[in-house]
């Protein structure tokens, strides 16, 4: 199903082919072994063949002469037209190794494909290429893509990956960093074992690899804490220590002084501390200006910042309180950053909800649970309206990791229940249409 084809173009060199929706490409230039990557640098030549498989199995070759980079118009089920490739290590802060037992397999399921770091931003491990891999990066300029790193002591890598190869892969740092690609590399941060001694030399070794210039050519270093659920020990992973508000507070401190020495040696501030060490060290979040070009947005780094500029921005002509009474729902850790965005409008409420699906140490939105929301909000007076983050669904899905529905939830609570994209812009124009 890999190379189904879900889309034809109208008045495409596909549509004018005959090629038809439920159609499968089988081989492209004579060859079935092939990826995106190599079908579009295919679509780059003035000719090319592709081999059509109909659903009644009957099979086409087409010769097709075209302009240069001229696409065929054709959709497919699988992003990447292959296998996907999947996560080998056994870390030991792996959150999809955390979670309970009995849920559906999707829910643990790791992927590990560099061809998906480009296409969606992935983190990476390396773990699982080759140096063959590595030239087929720089062969088709794959840039930028996202790698865990969490330290540059091999050893320290490989214990804390449970791959004894996870340490020999760090080469591939370097010889992509002279390639071109760009690097958004990131650090898992898990207290007494990679922090202390150990981040600071790996934040220089890191920062060796970054280009002089505007921005650090794209390179940039996440630092997030290890999320550690309650269902760790029933899982046979080690006990991890969590990270006090003060070690929280030294963290940041730490960071932010090694920003200010590559920002005059690199002219990047390359390495940045995500929003929950800055939530729980109760130091005020950085300026926009510090967080360039956002490359780090998926990662809970400027994640606040951007949230709060956006709504700004976006509420610049003035906000009005909505019409309806509105119950905003939000995790433990933003929930005093949404109450200060949202102190104006006395017709909008604040509800943290605690984790308890995963534990209390899970304290972000995005792992916020159907049950944990019903149980904690039912019988409360809500309002109108109950606004979720959509972080907390299943890709794809109107449905929470725990499988309960939005829909669900508003039976359950009696009171409609809308899920809003987590960005200040959608925010305020939810409100606004309230």
């Amino acid at each position: 199903m890999k190379r189904l084809i879900t889309n034809v173009d109208k008045y495409s060199i596909g549509a004018e082919l005959g090629i038809e929706v439920g159609d499968k490409l089988v081989a492209k230039n004579g060859t079935a072994n092939f990826d995106i990557f190599d079908y579009y640098l295919a679509i780059g030549d003035t000719t090319m063949n592709v081999l059509i498989e109909k659903p009644d199995g009957n099979q086409f070759l087409f010769d097709i002469e075209k302009d240069n980079n001229e696409d065929l118009g054709l959709g497919f089920q699988s992003t990447i037209m292959d296998d996907e490739r999947v996560c080998e290590n056994k870390c030991i802060f792996c959150f999809a190794d955390q979670k309970p037992k009995g849920m559906r397999d999707a829910e643990y399921h790791k992927g590990d494909d560099y061809r998906l770091s480009f296409m969606h931003g992935n983190h990476i491990s390396m773990t699982n290429m080759t140096s063959r891999d590595v030239d087929r990066i720089l062969q088709h300029r794959i840039s930028p893509i996202n790698i865990s790193v969490h330290t540059t002591d091999e050893k320290l890598r490989a214990k804390m990956m449970g791959n004894r190869n996870a340490g020999k892969t760090l080469k591939y740092l370097k010889k992509l960093a002279k390639g071109g690609v760009a690097m958004g590399m990131q650090i898992v941060l898990c207290k007494d074992i990679n922090d202390g001694e150990h981040l600071e030399k790996t934040i220089h070794d890191l920062s060796r690899l970054v280009p002089k210039g505007v921005n650090g050519g794209g390179f940039s270093l996440s630092i997030v804490p290890a999320r550690l659920t309650s269902h760790r020990e029933e899982n046979g992973l080690p006990h991890i220590e969590p990270f006090t508000d003060e070690d929280c507070k030294q963290i940041v401190e730490r960071v932010e002084a090694w920003q200010l020495r590559f920002l005059n040696e690199l002219g990047t501030h390359f390495v940045y501390a995500s929003d929950e060490f800055y939530l729980r060290a109760g130091v005020e979040l950085p300026s926009i200006e510090v967080y360039e070009e956002f490359l780090r947005i998926k990662n809970g780094v400027g994640v606040l910042t951007l949230f709060s500029d956006e709504f700004a921005y976006t509420s610049r002509d003035g906000l009005r309180p909505p019409g309806m009474r509105v119950t905003v729902v939000t995790g433990l850790a933003t929930a005093e950053f949404m109450r200060k965005l949202t102190l104006p409008f006395v017709n909008v409420n604040v509800m943290p909800i605690e984790n308890n699906f995963y534990g209390k140490n899970i304290t972000h939105s995005s792992y916020l649970t159907g049950q944990d929301i019903v149980e904690q909000l039912k019988g409360k007076t809500l309002g109108d309206v109950v606004l979720l983050p959509a972080s907390c669904l299943r890709y794809g899905e109107n449905v929470l990791s725990d499988g309960m529905s939005v829909y669900e939830i508003s039976q359950e609570l009696g009171v409609e229940v809308l899920a809003i994209i987590p960005t200040g812009g959608a925010f305020v124009n939810a409100l606004k249409s309230l």
